[in-house]
């Protein structure tokens, strides 16, 4: 029994500390084995800007004007929208731009974003795709800067980096940030933000339609094919606070479409090389069961140690450290956050296993505009 325990104490302690400690391995790997991308912003050939929208008329109009601006316009690009049945003001305001050659616009019946770019991709004429949403504020430029990473030919997507709309970004926007940036100048990333990101047409490949994410699928599929996906800093899209947007059910959908894929494109993550599909592994799937670890880790260690949690030395530790902890605010309110975040990861994972929950629906996610004027000038 008491090795058994052990073993179970010892095992989801490493792996805990494993997936912990990955912001440092980051870090050390970007710092020792850097492999810089060969980014020109001279390097600037036309592009093919993809837009699948549904019900988009508070931000359909703004967003291909915005890419239309010359500081994002690239000379002889094209933009392509369709809408998926829209039943508002989108259609009218689409219209619009009807005389603009620059601009081809389709309608379509009700169809999922998934079947809408599969639908799309084949109607570009040129060799760059940029991606893109409507909803979120894009930094002037952006487009530019994506484009520019394409001019390495090791590079197959490049993703843009979001960020909150408040003056300094939530303490999980910034950690994410600061992985994806570290491992693209080693290697590669794993976040690819489906809102906006460029790819080369001979990178693309048809997004199977049984999917919950269509910009995981990118991701993975750019790394089976041994190109580099990296983030941009300098292409930013500005969107409601982390905390906001990662509400439950939000994070339980995010567990499921992890879930859906590993189960069902396994073969497609065997494709890449296994250095980077370890990363994979402890980056996106192993935060799903570390609430496990944990359990057992905590479990494990009551027994073990059962003797010594009556010891007055102990028990004053456990309330200075619980004393300081709720002092600090943002050590508290990240604290807080990431129970949230595992309890959310837990409950999906077993609703997975055990309920059959395996909906790909989604409520959208209801925003104020008043969240975006902060950044709305630049």
């Amino acid at each position: 029994m008491y090795a058994t325990l052990l073993f179970l104490f010892v095992v989801s302690t490493c792996l805990i500390v494993g997936l912990l400690s990955y912001p440092l391995i980051s870090y050390l790997r970007a710092y020792f084995w850097s492999n810089p991308i060969q980014k020109d912003l001279n390097f600037q050939p036309p592009v093919s800007i993809l837009i699948a929208c549904y019900n988009e008329e508070r931000y359909i109009h703004e967003r291909i004007t915005s890419l239309l601006h010359p500081d994002d316009w690239i000379p002889g690009s094209e933009i392509l929208v369709v809408s998926t049945g829209s039943s508002d003001g989108t259609n009218a305001l689409l219209e619009t731009f009807r005389e603009n050659p620059a601009v081809r616009l389709y309608l379509e019946e009700r169809i999922t974003k998934i079947e809408a770019l599969n639908k799309l991709v084949p109607l570009a004429q040129h060799d760059f795709l940029v991606f893109s949403d409507c909803r979120q504020l894009m930094k002037k430029g952006s487009i530019k800067q994506l484009v520019a990473n394409l001019n390495d030919p090791n590079v197959g997507t490049v993703t843009c980096t979001i960020t909150d709309t408040t003056d300094r970004p939530s303490f999980f926007r910034r950690l994410f940030l600061f992985l994806a940036i570290n491992d693209s100048k080693t290697s590669s990333t794993f976040n690819l933000y489906g809102a906006l990101y460029a790819q080369r047409k001979t990178v693309f490949r048809p997004i199977p339609t049984h999917l919950l994410f269509d910009d995981f699928f990118v991701a993975i599929s750019t790394l089976a094919q041994r190109k580099r996906l990296v983030q941009e800093e300098q292409a930013v899209l500005y969107d409601v606070p982390f905390s906001l947007y990662y509400n439950a059910e939000r994070i339980q959908r995010l567990a499921r479409g992890l879930l859906i894929f590993l189960f069902n494109n396994y073969d497609l993550i065997h494709e890449i090389p296994w250095k980077t599909r370890l990363r994979l592994i402890v980056y996106k799937y192993l935060k799903l069961v570390l609430p496990l670890f944990i359990i057992l880790a905590i479990g494990s260690a009551i027994f073990l140690f059962s003797n010594r949690l009556n010891h007055p030395s102990f028990i004053v530790g456990i309330v200075i450290l619980i004393g300081l902890i709720s002092a600090i605010k943002p050590i508290r309110n990240s604290l807080l956050f990431l129970m949230r975040l595992s309890y959310y990861f837990l409950a999906a994972l077993l609703g997975y296993a055990f309920l059959n929950q395996r909906s790909k629906h989604w409520e959208p996610l209801k925003i104020r505009r008043n969240w975006f004027v902060i950044k709305s000038s630049n």
